[in-house]
């Protein structure tokens, strides 16, 4: 089982440290919440299993205030 954990941030404000989820869909709905409620609705969630990135979810201008998700990583 790994530790799948998740911060948030936008241009003005971030969250400072990680926060901890039982699941990536519980980190994903948290995430995007925390973004909504504190960040003004606008900015990135990152998700990380066991340390490394595994999910990058956005909102903001670059993606027309729509969600976008990207999953792989180089």
């Amino acid at each position: 089982m790994s530790n799948i954990t998740w911060t948030a941030s936008n241009n003005s404000t971030f969250l400072n440290g990680e926060r901890e989820a039982l699941t990536l869909l519980g980190a994903v709905r948290a995430g995007r919440k925390y973004l909504r409620s504190e960040l003004a609705g606008e900015g990135v969630v990152t998700i990380y299993a066991d340390g490394e990135p595994v999910r990058v979810d956005r909102n903001d201008i670059f993606t027309g205030y729509r969600w976008d998700s990207q999953t792989e990583f180089f």
